[in-house]
């Protein structure tokens, strides 16, 4: 599920926090980095736990509704297709999925059933449930409403994303990785067939974790080193005037440039100018991309770099 960009921005962050704080050992950042790669396995089984909470609330509405004769029809009316939408009745009744969302004790969805209600409503006004509404059903159909469903009215909802963020501030980070993980993964599912959701575990990604943990150990351990890499490779900016961020992202780049043998430096020039965009001041990225790029030239000429491998694709 991660990807080597979101493993950076972790530890980007982890770094940030011990230059913010330099009384902290390495073991506590250490262990807050293994804490925040974890939590977004948690938010995959969270927005798992959303899907079928909201399928769930639908039917209590549906039945609620089926029993008031005469009923004006209201918002917050549900169709029988997405009722019996076969997808979401798939997830609602996966054995491994229900038992680590208990287990998990996720209850997100059923403290704060006013999100799946807004969520409900935004989806009514959608123009590809009216679509739904019209349609002859099957699984494709169904796996096809429920991805709309996602990518249109979950994903971009400020509201959803600013209560993520308040329960765990990590997951801000990790929503729009989640979100593009759980997207694929619904349109390989298979019909009936539990074993096709293969859920991500972090024993899966051992070389990006290694990857992340050694990044971290060399740049913290290095960090002096690092810094004098920097001396002089930054004209028209005083060491004092350069944003914290920047500082970071640069000590990132290097230790990737010097001790990573298998990392082609352009891609390593590519990840920090895209973070920075992200996370740092307007112009961060033009000025770190100038000083690495600077800094792969000369370390070309001198020699100092060790490529092998896949680190000597350009």
């Amino acid at each position: 599920m991660f990807t080597r960009r979101h493993i950076r921005i972790k530890v980007m962050q982890a770094v940030y926090a011990l230059h913010k704080d330099p009384e902290q050992s390495f073991t506590a950042v250490r262990k807050k980095f293994d804490k925040q790669l974890l939590a977004a396995y948690d938010l995959y089984f969270v927005m798992y736990a959303l899907l079928i909470a909201i399928h769930k609330r639908a039917i209590e509405r549906f039945e609620i509704k089926n029993k008031q004769e005469h009923r004006e029809r209201s918002t917050l009316d549900i169709s029988p297709n997405f009722v019996e939408n076969k997808f979401l009745q798939f997830l609602g009744a996966h054995p491994f999925l229900n038992e680590k969302i208990k287990k998990k004790r996720i209850k997100n969805w059923e403290l704060h059933f006013d999100y799946v209600d807004q969520l409900i409503e935004a989806m009514e006004k959608a123009p590809f449930y009216t679509h739904y509404l019209e349609q002859e059903t099957n699984w494709s159909a169904d796996c096809a409403f429920v991805v709309a469903l996602y990518k249109e009215i979950i994903a971009p909802n400020d509201t959803l994303f600013d209560y993520l963020e308040d329960q765990n501030l990590s997951w801000a980070d990790d929503f729009s990785l989640v979100n593009t993980f759980i997207v694929k993964q619904i349109k390989k599912i298979k019909p009936n067939q539990s074993s096709s959701l293969v859920f991500p575990f972090p024993e899966d990604q051992k070389e990006e974790k290694e990857f992340g943990k050694q990044l971290l150990k060399k740049t913290v351990s290095k960090r002096e080193e690092l810094e004098n890499e920097i001396e002089g490779k930054t004209p028209n900016w005083e060491a004092d005037r350069i944003a914290q961020l920047d500082w970071v992202l640069l000590q990132l780049g290097i230790s990737e440039l010097l001790y990573f043998e298998s990392i082609p430096p352009k891609v390593t020039l590519n990840e920090y100018l895209e973070i920075a965009k992200d996370y740092s001041t307007p112009k961060s990225n033009i000025f770190i991309n100038g000083v690495l790029d600077k800094l792969v030239k000369e370390y070309s000429v001198t020699n100092r770099m060790k490529k092998s491998g896949r680190g000597l694709k350009e």
